[in-house]
């Protein structure tokens, strides 16, 4: 889904449903209200909210025929608050997360979708140079090749989201997207159904994403993402087009790092040219003798600590950050579209039982890196650019490997460091 989820893999399908009833559960009990009372109370104001905002959509260029025919039956959902509140306590190694989705049957069969669609995919390349099969990459990532779409009425989550939602602003404005899309007669109503944060069809684009990206390539006029693989591939290749693709890249490549290299370069941001990172810092391939494209700009990531993978990774795979700011979303889609083009699987093994920490930890890990005179940030549960920095300078100054990685190993070394 293009610029809406980060990298926290939540629990997914019955075991989350069974988290969060436990949740809502807790909940109750520390207020001494069931929880059906709150979720009656969070609903009660629903309908006087969606007169308002429908008078400000009016204001916004939409008809009140679209508004009736947008909001007939549509009520409050306490799901997608629900899921919207989620915060996952435990979160997968990136290196599980890409495993899962480069299976061999997964290749085989993208494999086949690539060659089943040939024609159409030729002229997407043609027209906005990207790879057919990272295309088939996002499709796969986003809707299983088309198997789940979501089950979610979109006005309804939308609008829920808009009315008691963490982000009401970004929300209210993806509802009136929406409509507009409504308004124009693209899609019919019964059609608009995706996921609870309101991602649509195929590779998933919320709706100012289709608004702004989607393309009509099968020439009907209309720009369908459901039913409609020409539009469908011809959009998501048109995104990521819009968002720097340059055509003959590959989004990286595995590399090896000698054991002396500054690990603090590798935070994905530092870019030099291919053969700087060669000649300067002894970086060589996983697989041949020589670095390829000596004369593009490269960075490297070390999704899992200096002990795991190493990718030398490039314009492309920024492109690819645009669709989705996530590490791992990034990187399987990467490593996915090279399996399907004959490209072997990952060399070095990943650290899949590494254990990562829970948000209490990391909270934790802020707390004492400050006190230790390292600045984390915020201390919100949340290892981003400015803790990994804090990370690394409290790494390199006890002569660990400045990978900037928060994994349990990390937590104790600055335990012991506070003591």
């Amino acid at each position: 889904m293009p610029q809406l989820r980060s990298y926290s893999l939540p629990i997914r399908g019955a075991a989350r449903a069974q988290v969060l009833l436990l949740a809502g559960l807790l909940a109750a009990c520390a207020t001494g209200q069931p929880a059906g009372n709150a979720r009656a109370r969070g609903k009660a104001g629903f309908p006087q909210w969606v007169k308002a905002y429908q008078d400000t959509a009016v204001r916004q260029g939409i008809s009140r025929a679209t508004l009736k025919r947008a909001f007939r039956g549509v009520t409050y959902n306490p799901r997608v608050i629900e899921l919207d509140n989620f915060q996952p306590e435990f979160v997968r190694p990136i290196g599980s997360y890409v495993q899962a989705r480069t299976k061999p049957a997964t290749v085989a069969r993208g494999r086949q979708l690539l060659r089943q669609h040939a024609r159409e995919f030729a002229k997407v390349q043609a027209k906005y140079g990207v790879d057919p099969a990272y295309v088939v990459a996002i499709w796969r990532l986003e809707s299983a090749f088309g198997a789940n779409f979501g089950s979610f009425d979109v006005i309804r989550s939308l609008a829920t989201l808009a009315y008691a939602g963490r982000r009401k602003g970004f929300w209210s404005g993806e509802l009136t997207a929406a409509l507009k899309i409504l308004q124009r007669g693209e899609i019919p109503r019964r059609q608009l159904v995706g996921s609870w944060a309101g991602a649509m069809g195929h590779t998933q684009f919320i709706p100012s994403t289709y608004l702004a990206r989607a393309v009509d390539g099968d020439g009907d006029g209309k720009r369908d993402l459901w039913r409609s693989l020409p539009d469908v591939f011809a959009s998501t290749a048109n995104y990521l087009a819009r968002a720097g693709w340059k055509p003959g890249l590959p989004f990286g490549y595995e590399i090896i790092l000698p054991k002396k290299f500054p690990y603090e370069l590798a935070d994905g941001k530092k870019t030099l040219k291919t053969k700087t990172w060669a000649a300067k810092y002894g970086v060589r391939p996983a697989r041949g003798r020589a670095l390829r494209h000596p004369e593009k700009d490269a960075a490297i990531v070390l999704p899992s600590g200096y002990k795991g993978p190493a990718f030398l990774v490039f314009q492309n795979y920024k492109s690819i950050l645009r669709y989705n700011n996530a590490t791992a979303y990034a990187l399987a889609v990467g490593i996915l579209a090279e399996r399907l083009k004959g490209v072997p699987p990952v060399i070095r093994p990943w650290p899949v039982k590494d254990r990562l920490l829970r948000r209490a930890e990391k909270e934790e890990l802020q707390r004492r890196l400050a006190g230790l005179g390292y600045n984390p940030g915020p201390v919100d549960g949340k290892v981003g650019p400015t803790t990994r920095t804090a990370i690394r300078m409290f790494q390199k100054a006890r002569r660990y490997p400045a990978d900037g990685y928060a994994n349990f190993v990390l937590l104790k070394r600055v335990r012991a460091a506070s003591k």
